[in-house]
């Protein structure tokens, strides 16, 4: 079987739903596509399961990006800017990752910069002491007048609304999370309400939100509008 190929439309993101659940023989395989320095990486996950994970999402990550580049796999290169945030080496298209439990998101697109985030939704006791610690106070506010068995479930849609957009600019939680406002369930769609009060900037941005698997929630952010999602499903 030949290395498959796709193609990606001017106007279009291609989210990859990938399963992290593979066999021995399967994590073999997928790990000789990772460099050295990826190893060594995946190596320092503790338990077993995570670097398993690691292990399955970055060579996946690998396969799914090789059939745009129409390169095998294992040439397929990252590079960091200070945001460590990762990009093809060689050029190609702008692609974010993320995963949890079992499930894996890969989004893609020649449009420009993009993030995505997916969460198994848990129990979480904390998640009110969370959300006051990272939400902005109307995030804040609004969990906290829904019934208590919907906040969870709220919680984790926050959470990934949150995550996808500063995945999308490059930064991590040291940003602040406080400092821009997403919708919240159940009031639909997605979408940012503010970025540091500014609500002109924040309409220049567009967000989805989504149920990749029973039990888990993501979340979709890039910076225009109008763009179609293909979800795509990577099988072997």
């Amino acid at each position: 079987m030949g290395q498959p190929s796709w193609s990606l439309g001017k106007d279009e993101v291609h989210l990859w739903t990938i399963s992290l659940a593979r066999s021995e023989v399967e994590l073999a395989r997928l790990r000789e596509l990772l460099t050295a320095e990826e190893y060594a990486r995946a190596c320092c996950y503790r338990p077993r399961q995570a670097r398993d994970q690691f292990i399955a999402s970055r060579g996946l990550l690998r396969l799914v990006l090789a059939g745009y580049l129409a390169i095998d796999p294992a040439r397929v290169r990252f590079r960091t800017e200070q945001t460590s945030k990762p990009y093809l080496a060689g050029g190609g298209p702008h692609f974010n990752v993320s995963h949890s439990g079992e499930i894996g998101l890969i989004a893609v697109t020649n449009w420009g910069e993009i993030g995505v985030d997916v969460e198994r939704v848990r129990a979480m006791p904390t998640h009110l002491d969370m959300a006051q610690r990272y939400f902005a106070p109307g995030e804040v506010q609004a969990l906290t007048r829904l019934p208590p068995g919907a906040r969870e479930q709220a919680f984790f849609h926050i959470w990934t609304r949150k995550e996808a957009f500063v995945k999308a600019i490059g930064v991590g939680l040291a940003h602040g999370l406080e400092r821009f406002e997403v919708s919240v369930p159940p009031d639909d769609p997605a979408r940012l309400l503010h970025i540091d009060g500014d609500r002109a900037k924040a309409e220049t941005w567009s967000m989805t939100s989504f149920e990749p698997a029973a039990g888990y929630v993501g979340a979709l952010a890039v910076q225009t509008h109008g763009l179609k999602i293909v979800p795509r499903q990577f099988e072997e």
